[in-house]
Protein backbone atom coordinates (compact mmCIF):
# COMPACT_ATOMS: atom_id res chain seq x y z
CA UNK A 1 0.00 0.00 0.00
CA UNK A 2 1.17 3.29 -0.86
CA UNK A 3 0.68 6.33 0.91
CA UNK A 4 -2.27 9.33 -0.89
CA UNK A 5 -0.12 10.96 -3.41
CA UNK A 6 -1.00 14.41 -4.23
CA UNK A 7 -3.18 15.41 -6.58
CA UNK A 8 -0.92 17.02 -9.71
CA UNK A 9 -2.69 20.46 -10.66
CA UNK A 10 -3.24 19.94 -14.27
CA UNK A 11 -4.94 15.97 -13.43
CA UNK A 12 -6.98 18.54 -10.97
CA UNK A 13 -8.29 20.94 -13.22
CA UNK A 14 -9.20 18.76 -15.79
CA UNK A 15 -11.15 16.31 -13.63
CA UNK A 16 -12.27 19.13 -11.56
CA UNK A 17 -13.48 21.13 -14.67
CA UNK A 18 -15.33 17.85 -16.23
CA UNK A 19 -17.43 16.40 -13.16
CA UNK A 20 -18.79 20.47 -12.40
CA UNK A 21 -19.29 21.24 -16.12
CA UNK A 22 -21.28 18.02 -16.55
CA UNK A 23 -23.02 18.37 -13.80
CA UNK A 24 -24.21 21.48 -14.65
CA UNK A 25 -25.46 20.10 -17.53
CA UNK A 26 -27.45 17.75 -16.44
CA UNK A 27 -28.92 19.91 -13.44
CA UNK A 28 -29.90 22.02 -16.75
CA UNK A 29 -31.56 19.24 -18.62
CA UNK A 30 -33.57 18.58 -14.81
CA UNK A 31 -35.11 22.22 -15.20
CA UNK A 32 -35.79 21.33 -19.02
CA UNK A 33 -38.00 18.27 -17.87
CA UNK A 34 -39.38 20.54 -15.53
CA UNK A 35 -40.61 22.85 -18.07
CA UNK A 36 -41.91 20.12 -20.20
CA UNK A 37 -44.19 18.57 -16.85
CA UNK A 38 -41.82 15.62 -17.07
CA UNK A 39 -39.57 12.93 -18.94
CA UNK A 40 -41.81 10.28 -19.82
CA UNK A 41 -38.71 7.88 -19.22
CA UNK A 42 -36.52 9.89 -17.06
CA UNK A 43 -39.30 11.20 -14.35
CA UNK A 44 -41.97 8.76 -15.81
CA UNK A 45 -40.49 5.58 -14.73
CA UNK A 46 -39.86 6.99 -11.33
CA UNK A 47 -44.11 7.78 -11.36
CA UNK A 48 -44.85 4.25 -11.53
CA UNK A 49 -46.42 3.06 -8.39
CA UNK A 50 -49.03 0.56 -7.05
CA UNK A 51 -51.66 3.04 -5.73
CA UNK A 52 -54.24 1.34 -8.05
CA UNK A 53 -53.02 -2.36 -7.80
CA UNK A 54 -49.40 -3.81 -7.39
CA UNK A 55 -47.17 -3.97 -10.06
CA UNK A 56 -43.81 -4.05 -10.78
CA UNK A 57 -41.75 -0.86 -9.97
CA UNK A 58 -44.45 0.38 -8.03
CA UNK A 59 -43.71 0.56 -4.34
CA UNK A 60 -40.96 3.54 -4.95
CA UNK A 61 -43.82 5.39 -6.61
CA UNK A 62 -46.23 5.28 -4.09
CA UNK A 63 -43.47 6.20 -1.24
CA UNK A 64 -42.69 9.01 -3.34
CA UNK A 65 -46.61 10.10 -4.20
CA UNK A 66 -47.37 9.97 -0.39
CA UNK A 67 -44.55 11.95 0.67
CA UNK A 68 -45.15 14.41 -2.04
CA UNK A 69 -49.34 14.30 -0.13
CA UNK A 70 -48.04 15.08 3.02
CA UNK A 71 -45.80 17.84 2.13
CA UNK A 72 -48.42 19.12 -0.03
CA UNK A 73 -46.05 19.60 -2.79
CA UNK A 74 -45.57 19.12 -6.44
CA UNK A 75 -44.30 15.14 -6.46
CA UNK A 76 -42.40 16.34 -10.45
CA UNK A 77 -40.53 19.10 -8.20
CA UNK A 78 -40.10 16.80 -5.17
CA UNK A 79 -38.83 14.07 -7.90
CA UNK A 80 -36.36 16.39 -9.54
CA UNK A 81 -34.62 17.61 -6.44
CA UNK A 82 -34.39 14.24 -5.49
CA UNK A 83 -32.30 13.30 -8.70
CA UNK A 84 -30.54 15.99 -8.50
CA UNK A 85 -29.60 15.68 -5.59
CA UNK A 86 -28.06 12.03 -6.06
CA UNK A 87 -26.62 13.03 -9.03
CA UNK A 88 -24.40 15.05 -6.94
CA UNK A 89 -23.60 12.77 -4.38
CA UNK A 90 -22.26 10.76 -7.03
CA UNK A 91 -20.30 12.99 -9.15
CA UNK A 92 -19.01 14.48 -5.47
CA UNK A 93 -17.66 11.23 -3.88
CA UNK A 94 -16.58 9.81 -7.21
CA UNK A 95 -14.31 12.86 -7.71
CA UNK A 96 -13.27 12.98 -3.59
CA UNK A 97 -11.95 9.14 -4.07
CA UNK A 98 -10.11 10.45 -7.30
CA UNK A 99 -8.72 13.36 -5.77
CA UNK A 100 -7.78 11.80 -2.66
CA UNK A 101 -5.95 8.95 -5.01
CA UNK A 102 -3.52 11.77 -6.33
CA UNK A 103 -5.38 11.62 -9.58
CA UNK A 104 -3.09 9.42 -11.47
CA UNK A 105 -3.64 9.38 -15.26
CA UNK A 106 -4.71 5.76 -15.25
CA UNK A 107 -7.60 5.94 -13.17
CA UNK A 108 -8.96 9.74 -15.24
CA UNK A 109 -8.74 7.41 -18.42
CA UNK A 110 -11.33 5.43 -16.55
CA UNK A 111 -13.47 8.23 -15.34
CA UNK A 112 -13.78 9.67 -18.79
CA UNK A 113 -14.87 6.22 -20.36
CA UNK A 114 -18.32 7.26 -22.69
CA UNK A 115 -19.85 4.30 -20.32
CA UNK A 116 -19.19 5.47 -17.06
CA UNK A 117 -22.21 7.42 -15.55
CA UNK A 118 -20.12 10.86 -16.20
CA UNK A 119 -19.75 10.87 -20.06
CA UNK A 120 -22.69 8.19 -20.22
CA UNK A 121 -25.23 10.90 -18.97
CA UNK A 122 -23.70 14.08 -21.09
CA UNK A 123 -23.50 12.38 -24.20
CA UNK A 124 -26.98 10.89 -24.33
CA UNK A 125 -28.89 12.61 -21.52
CA UNK A 126 -32.27 10.81 -22.44
CA UNK A 127 -30.93 7.68 -21.12
CA UNK A 128 -29.65 9.92 -17.81
CA UNK A 129 -30.87 10.40 -14.38
CA UNK A 130 -32.80 6.51 -14.46
CA UNK A 131 -33.08 4.14 -11.58
CA UNK A 132 -29.79 2.66 -11.75
CA UNK A 133 -28.99 5.61 -10.15
CA UNK A 134 -30.12 3.95 -6.61
CA UNK A 135 -27.74 0.88 -7.29
CA UNK A 136 -24.67 3.60 -7.80
CA UNK A 137 -25.94 5.27 -4.67
CA UNK A 138 -25.20 1.90 -2.22
CA UNK A 139 -21.63 2.13 -3.20
CA UNK A 140 -21.05 5.42 -2.38
CA UNK A 141 -20.57 4.98 1.33
CA UNK A 142 -17.99 1.86 0.88
CA UNK A 143 -15.96 3.99 -1.26
CA UNK A 144 -15.93 6.80 1.50
CA UNK A 145 -15.18 4.40 3.97
CA UNK A 146 -12.46 3.00 2.34
CA UNK A 147 -10.74 6.57 1.63
CA UNK A 148 -11.59 7.47 5.48
CA UNK A 149 -11.21 4.15 7.23
CA UNK A 150 -13.99 5.34 9.43
CA UNK A 151 -17.77 4.28 10.17
CA UNK A 152 -17.53 0.98 8.77
CA UNK A 153 -20.84 -0.01 10.28
CA UNK A 154 -22.85 2.70 9.07
CA UNK A 155 -21.34 2.89 5.68
CA UNK A 156 -22.47 -0.91 5.11
CA UNK A 157 -25.85 -0.60 6.52
CA UNK A 158 -26.58 2.74 4.60
CA UNK A 159 -25.40 0.67 1.29
CA UNK A 160 -27.93 -2.13 2.04
CA UNK A 161 -30.96 0.41 2.75
CA UNK A 162 -29.97 2.07 -0.73
CA UNK A 163 -29.54 -1.10 -2.32
CA UNK A 164 -32.80 -2.23 -0.86
CA UNK A 165 -34.58 0.63 -2.41
CA UNK A 166 -32.75 0.24 -5.90
CA UNK A 167 -34.00 -3.35 -5.90
CA UNK A 168 -37.34 -2.05 -4.92
CA UNK A 169 -37.32 0.89 -7.83
CA UNK A 170 -36.25 -1.16 -10.40
CA UNK A 171 -35.50 -5.11 -10.94
CA UNK A 172 -32.78 -4.47 -13.21
CA UNK A 173 -30.88 -3.36 -10.11
CA UNK A 174 -30.77 -7.02 -8.85
CA UNK A 175 -27.73 -7.38 -11.59
CA UNK A 176 -25.43 -5.11 -9.20
CA UNK A 177 -25.68 -8.14 -6.78
CA UNK A 178 -22.45 -9.41 -7.20
CA UNK A 179 -20.46 -6.46 -8.12
CA UNK A 180 -21.73 -4.72 -4.31
CA UNK A 181 -21.12 -7.90 -2.67
CA UNK A 182 -17.40 -7.68 -3.63
CA UNK A 183 -17.53 -4.08 -2.51
CA UNK A 184 -18.93 -5.10 0.52
CA UNK A 185 -16.29 -7.76 1.18
CA UNK A 186 -13.49 -5.06 0.32
CA UNK A 187 -14.81 -2.91 3.09
CA UNK A 188 -15.23 -5.89 5.65
CA UNK A 189 -12.25 -6.42 8.47
CA UNK A 190 -9.67 -8.55 7.27
CA UNK A 191 -10.00 -10.66 10.58
CA UNK A 192 -13.87 -10.73 9.86
CA UNK A 193 -14.90 -14.93 9.85
CA UNK A 194 -16.43 -16.41 6.75
CA UNK A 195 -19.25 -17.18 8.56
CA UNK A 196 -19.73 -13.43 9.67
CA UNK A 197 -18.67 -12.40 5.73
CA UNK A 198 -21.60 -14.63 4.53
CA UNK A 199 -24.17 -13.48 6.64
CA UNK A 200 -23.75 -9.86 6.13
CA UNK A 201 -24.10 -10.66 2.41
CA UNK A 202 -26.79 -12.31 2.40
CA UNK A 203 -29.08 -9.44 3.60
CA UNK A 204 -28.78 -7.74 -0.13
CA UNK A 205 -28.88 -11.24 -1.45
CA UNK A 206 -32.46 -11.51 -0.24
CA UNK A 207 -33.50 -7.83 -0.94
CA UNK A 208 -32.60 -8.94 -4.04
CA UNK A 209 -34.89 -12.45 -4.00
CA UNK A 210 -37.42 -10.62 -2.54
CA UNK A 211 -37.50 -7.90 -5.40
CA UNK A 212 -36.74 -9.97 -8.31
CA UNK A 213 -40.15 -12.05 -6.97
CA UNK A 214 -41.79 -9.05 -6.79
CA UNK A 215 -41.37 -8.37 -10.12
CA UNK A 216 -42.55 -12.05 -11.57
CA UNK A 217 -45.67 -11.90 -9.86
CA UNK A 218 -46.39 -8.45 -10.72
CA UNK A 219 -45.15 -7.84 -14.06
CA UNK A 220 -47.56 -5.58 -15.67
CA UNK A 221 -51.20 -3.83 -15.38
CA UNK A 222 -53.93 -4.57 -18.15
CA UNK A 223 -54.76 -1.30 -18.14
CA UNK A 224 -52.38 1.76 -17.22
CA UNK A 225 -55.13 4.83 -17.06
CA UNK A 226 -55.19 4.48 -13.36
CA UNK A 227 -51.53 5.08 -12.38
CA UNK A 228 -52.08 7.90 -15.15
CA UNK A 229 -55.28 8.71 -13.21
CA UNK A 230 -53.48 10.06 -9.64
CA UNK A 231 -50.85 11.53 -11.51
CA UNK A 232 -53.04 13.64 -13.32
CA UNK A 233 -54.89 14.68 -9.88
CA UNK A 234 -51.73 15.84 -8.50
CA UNK A 235 -51.20 18.11 -11.09
CA UNK A 236 -48.92 16.26 -13.69
CA UNK A 237 -49.38 16.64 -17.22
CA UNK A 238 -50.44 13.67 -18.78
CA UNK A 239 -47.54 13.21 -21.49
CA UNK A 240 -45.42 12.16 -18.44
CA UNK A 241 -47.37 8.71 -18.92
CA UNK A 242 -46.63 8.17 -22.48
CA UNK A 243 -43.17 6.13 -21.65
CA UNK A 244 -42.31 3.68 -18.99
CA UNK A 245 -45.89 4.28 -17.15
CA UNK A 246 -47.91 2.88 -20.80
CA UNK A 247 -44.53 0.19 -20.94
CA UNK A 248 -46.51 -1.18 -18.11
CA UNK A 249 -49.34 -2.79 -19.86
CA UNK A 250 -46.33 -4.98 -22.07
CA UNK A 251 -46.39 -8.62 -20.97
CA UNK A 252 -43.23 -10.28 -20.23
CA UNK A 253 -43.70 -12.12 -23.54
CA UNK A 254 -43.96 -9.14 -25.50
CA UNK A 255 -40.94 -7.27 -24.12
CA UNK A 256 -38.42 -10.17 -24.80
CA UNK A 257 -35.57 -10.07 -26.98
CA UNK A 258 -35.16 -12.98 -29.19
CA UNK A 259 -32.01 -14.42 -28.65
CA UNK A 260 -30.89 -14.44 -32.43
CA UNK A 261 -31.03 -10.70 -31.84
CA UNK A 262 -27.70 -11.19 -30.17
CA UNK A 263 -25.91 -12.63 -33.51
CA UNK A 264 -26.61 -9.94 -35.57
CA UNK A 265 -24.83 -7.32 -37.43
CA UNK A 266 -26.08 -4.54 -35.35
CA UNK A 267 -25.31 -6.81 -32.16
CA UNK A 268 -21.35 -7.38 -33.55
CA UNK A 269 -21.27 -3.84 -34.01
CA UNK A 270 -22.06 -2.79 -30.58
CA UNK A 271 -19.77 -5.34 -29.15
CA UNK A 272 -17.01 -3.40 -30.94
CA UNK A 273 -18.14 -0.70 -28.86
CA UNK A 274 -17.76 -2.57 -26.17
CA UNK A 275 -14.36 -3.21 -26.97
CA UNK A 276 -13.52 0.00 -27.03
CA UNK A 277 -14.97 1.24 -23.91
CA UNK A 278 -12.90 -1.51 -22.23
CA UNK A 279 -9.16 -0.22 -23.60
CA UNK A 280 -8.88 1.86 -20.79
CA UNK A 281 -9.26 -0.66 -18.31
CA UNK A 282 -6.38 -2.49 -20.44
CA UNK A 283 -4.37 0.23 -19.75
CA UNK A 284 -5.60 0.87 -15.67
CA UNK A 285 -4.13 -2.34 -15.42
CA UNK A 286 -0.60 -2.65 -16.89
CA UNK A 287 1.77 -3.01 -14.35
CA UNK A 288 -0.16 -5.11 -11.63
CA UNK A 289 0.75 -8.60 -11.03
CA UNK A 290 -0.87 -10.93 -13.73
CA UNK A 291 -2.17 -8.09 -15.85
CA UNK A 292 -4.12 -10.40 -18.22
CA UNK A 293 -5.69 -11.69 -14.96
CA UNK A 294 -7.49 -8.71 -13.82
CA UNK A 295 -8.55 -7.58 -17.45
CA UNK A 296 -9.60 -11.17 -18.10
CA UNK A 297 -11.50 -10.96 -14.61
CA UNK A 298 -13.43 -7.50 -15.76
CA UNK A 299 -14.49 -8.85 -19.42
CA UNK A 300 -16.06 -11.93 -17.03
CA UNK A 301 -17.53 -9.54 -15.09
CA UNK A 302 -19.84 -7.99 -17.78
CA UNK A 303 -21.35 -11.28 -17.86
CA UNK A 304 -23.92 -10.53 -14.58
CA UNK A 305 -25.48 -8.24 -17.08
CA UNK A 306 -26.47 -11.11 -19.92
CA UNK A 307 -29.59 -11.58 -19.04
CA UNK A 308 -30.41 -8.06 -19.41
CA UNK A 309 -29.98 -8.39 -23.20
CA UNK A 310 -32.48 -10.99 -23.42
CA UNK A 311 -34.98 -9.36 -22.42
CA UNK A 312 -34.95 -5.48 -23.59
CA UNK A 313 -33.06 -3.96 -26.14
CA UNK A 314 -31.00 -1.10 -24.08
CA UNK A 315 -27.70 -2.47 -24.99
CA UNK A 316 -26.03 0.84 -24.43
CA UNK A 317 -27.69 1.33 -20.82
CA UNK A 318 -26.25 -2.32 -19.78
CA UNK A 319 -22.74 -1.44 -21.19
CA UNK A 320 -23.34 2.12 -18.50
CA UNK A 321 -24.42 -0.57 -15.94
CA UNK A 322 -21.25 -2.49 -16.38
CA UNK A 323 -18.45 -0.07 -17.00
CA UNK A 324 -19.73 2.21 -13.70
CA UNK A 325 -20.33 -0.69 -11.65
CA UNK A 326 -16.82 -2.22 -12.61
CA UNK A 327 -15.40 1.73 -12.11
CA UNK A 328 -17.25 2.00 -8.04
CA UNK A 329 -16.09 -1.30 -6.90
CA UNK A 330 -12.05 -0.14 -8.60
CA UNK A 331 -12.41 3.10 -6.36
CA UNK A 332 -13.26 1.13 -3.17
CA UNK A 333 -10.63 -1.38 -3.80
CA UNK A 334 -8.65 1.38 -5.08
CA UNK A 335 -8.99 3.77 -2.34
CA UNK A 336 -8.22 0.69 0.30
CA UNK A 337 -5.26 -0.79 -1.52
CA UNK A 338 -3.41 2.33 -3.38
CA UNK A 339 -1.45 -0.04 -5.43
CA UNK A 340 1.73 1.28 -6.90
CA UNK A 341 0.83 0.14 -10.44
CA UNK A 342 -2.02 2.86 -10.28
CA UNK A 343 0.75 5.23 -10.25
CA UNK A 344 2.43 4.41 -13.02
CA UNK A 345 2.14 6.38 -16.42
CA UNK A 346 1.23 4.57 -19.78
CA UNK A 347 3.01 5.47 -22.73
CA UNK A 348 2.13 9.02 -24.21
CA UNK A 349 0.73 7.33 -27.34
CA UNK A 350 -1.52 5.32 -25.43
CA UNK A 351 -3.24 8.05 -23.28
CA UNK A 352 -3.64 10.31 -26.43
CA UNK A 353 -4.94 6.78 -28.56
CA UNK A 354 -7.73 6.09 -25.80
CA UNK A 355 -8.40 9.88 -24.81
CA UNK A 356 -9.42 10.61 -28.76
CA UNK A 357 -11.12 7.25 -28.76
CA UNK A 358 -13.15 7.77 -25.68
CA UNK A 359 -13.75 11.97 -26.01
CA UNK A 360 -13.61 12.42 -29.83
CA UNK A 361 -14.67 9.09 -31.40
CA UNK A 362 -17.06 7.22 -29.04
CA UNK A 363 -20.40 8.26 -28.10
CA UNK A 364 -22.70 5.47 -26.49
CA UNK A 365 -26.57 6.11 -26.80
CA UNK A 366 -28.93 3.88 -24.24
CA UNK A 367 -30.99 2.99 -27.58
CA UNK A 368 -29.62 0.95 -29.83
CA UNK A 369 -28.91 1.62 -33.61
CA UNK A 370 -28.15 5.42 -32.16
CA UNK A 371 -25.22 6.77 -33.53
CA UNK A 372 -24.19 9.73 -31.06
CA UNK A 373 -21.66 12.22 -30.51
CA UNK A 374 -18.38 12.13 -28.44
CA UNK A 375 -17.93 14.49 -26.14
CA UNK A 376 -15.66 16.81 -27.53
CA UNK A 377 -17.71 16.90 -31.10
CA UNK A 378 -20.63 17.20 -28.50
CA UNK A 379 -19.46 20.18 -26.98
CA UNK A 380 -18.58 21.80 -29.84
CA UNK A 381 -21.60 22.07 -31.40
CA UNK A 382 -23.55 22.83 -28.27
CA UNK A 383 -20.63 25.95 -27.96
CA UNK A 384 -21.22 26.57 -31.98
CA UNK A 385 -24.93 27.08 -30.96
CA UNK A 386 -24.71 29.66 -28.54
CA UNK A 387 -22.09 31.77 -30.86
Amino acid sequence: MTPYRKTPTGNALWLGAMLTGVLMYLFYTLYIDWTLGGNSWKQGDWLIHSLGEPIRRGPFGSALLTLSDALGGNPLALLLVFQGMVIALIFSVVGAAAFKLGAPVKLLLVLLSPAFVVLFWFNDPQGSVRKEMLAYLAFLPLIVVSMTGRGRTLALVLSVVAYGIAVIAHEGNVFFLPFLWLAMWLVLPPHTSLYVRLSILSVPGLLALGAGIYAVVHPNVSDTKLICTHLIQRGMDASVCDGAIAYMETTPEEGRMHPGRLLSTHFRSFLLLYAACLLSFRLLFQGARRPDAWFGAALASGLAFLPLYLVAGDYGRWLNFHISAMVLVLLVFLSRERPDWLYEVPRKLDIACVLVLQLLIVGVSHSPGELIDGFVVKLARGMASLI
